[in-house]
């Protein structure tokens, strides 16, 4: 074996030590900390792992150049880049997907995928309730929403819980977040039910907020189904999930138009689908994804090591939907 393999070999280990107990600190930290006076401490360690991973890399190109000069290290690079790609491409044409493996950014997905998981995907068959609409109904997904309550009738842009949330005040809002179940959105050839979800949060305490029971299609009602499969897919460009790269939600619907298939979606610990959320400030929403956007299924998972890609990508700090976890009272 030649001498620089021999000792790299002899390196590696203390490095992969390294970044796992850093690793395992943020961990700890993150856990104790969040939320609180200190929480800038797990962001700082974060950080750390990526400035560890540079000074690795950046010993080992330095090192290879005062043995062998700079022009045989940017051959090894090369090579290495190389080997990186062929992994990468043998990867996709095995699990039949040009995204073969992704990261949980977000914990939108709890408990069944916590943030920093490190998903394999695959391009196979989705299972997700199956219905078929015209195009101008999906289009209607999209549209304005009339919504039937104690309060009411009205119409409005983007959806129900959206509005709420971004003004609790009004009556609407007021009979919407105390009994929900009394509300009734109707969107395109949806209507929305939506009942109490209890949320835990990691401090102790217990909350309900409103959350979509069902969706209505056809005189058929669809509850969420836990055993849909999870998948990966990168939003419709201009939306407003496009701006956070792919999307790791379980799939709900699988919609045939015209024999062209599209996806609803939803967070498991999301209180309604992706579709129905909708930033005023801006005037987003979020499209059903086609089948060319869709990456693949999640067919594994490997806890903590998806930490790597999200630090590297600058996603450091977690958002508060962290500390919280829908419990859903009516599931199929």
């Amino acid at each position: 074996m030649p001498a620089d393999m021999k000792e790299l070999f002899r390196k590696w280990p203390y490095q992969a030590a390294t970044l796992i107990a850093t690793l395992a600190l943020f961990l700890i930290t993150n856990a104790v900390l969040r939320g609180g006076p200190l929480g800038f401490i797990p962001i700082l360690l974060a950080v750390l792992i990526v400035v560890e991973i540079f000074i690795f890399v950046g010993m080992e190109v330095k090192e290879g150049a005062q043995k062998h000069g700079w022009k045989h290290e940017v051959v090894d690079t090369i090579i290495a880049l190389a080997v990186a790609v062929g992994i990468w491409y043998g990867m996709s044409f095995v699990l039949n997907t040009q995204s073969p493996i992704s990261g949980v950014v977000s914990c939108s997905m709890l408990p069944n995928l916590q943030r920093g998981d490190f998903v394999v995907v695959q391009g196979a068959p989705i299972k997700a309730h199956e219905i078929s609409m015209t195009q101008a109904e999906l289009d209607s997904l999209s549209g304005a929403s009339t919504i039937t309550s104690p309060a009411g009738n009205t119409s409005l842009e983007g959806s129900l819980f959206a509005y709420c949330m971004m003004d609790r005040k009004n009556d609407l809002c007021q009979a919407f977040i105390k009994s929900p179940e009394t509300v009734i959105e109707q969107k395109g050839p949806f209507t929305y039910h939506y009942e109490r979800c209890d949320v835990a949060v990691t401090n102790g305490a217990s909350l309900t907020e409103p959350c979509l029971k069902s969706v209505e299609f056809k005189g058929k009602e669809y509850l969420t189904n836990f055993s849909n499969d999870i998948i990966v897919y990168q939003p419709v460009r201009g939306d407003l999930f496009s701006y956070v790269g792919d999307i790791v939600h379980r799939a709900m619907f699988k919609i045939d138009v015209d024999g062209k298939s599209y996806y609803l979606t939803r967070g498991d610990n999301n209180p309604v689908l992706d579709i129905q959320q909708y930033d005023y400030s801006s005037g987003l929403g979020n499209h059903p994804p086609p089948q060319e956007n869709v990456r693949g299924k999640v067919i594994a998972r490997i806890p903590y090591l998806g930490y790597f890609k999200l630090f590297i990508s600058g996603y450091f700090d977690e958002d508060a939907q962290c500390r919280t976890q829908l419990t859903f009272e009516h599931t199929s």
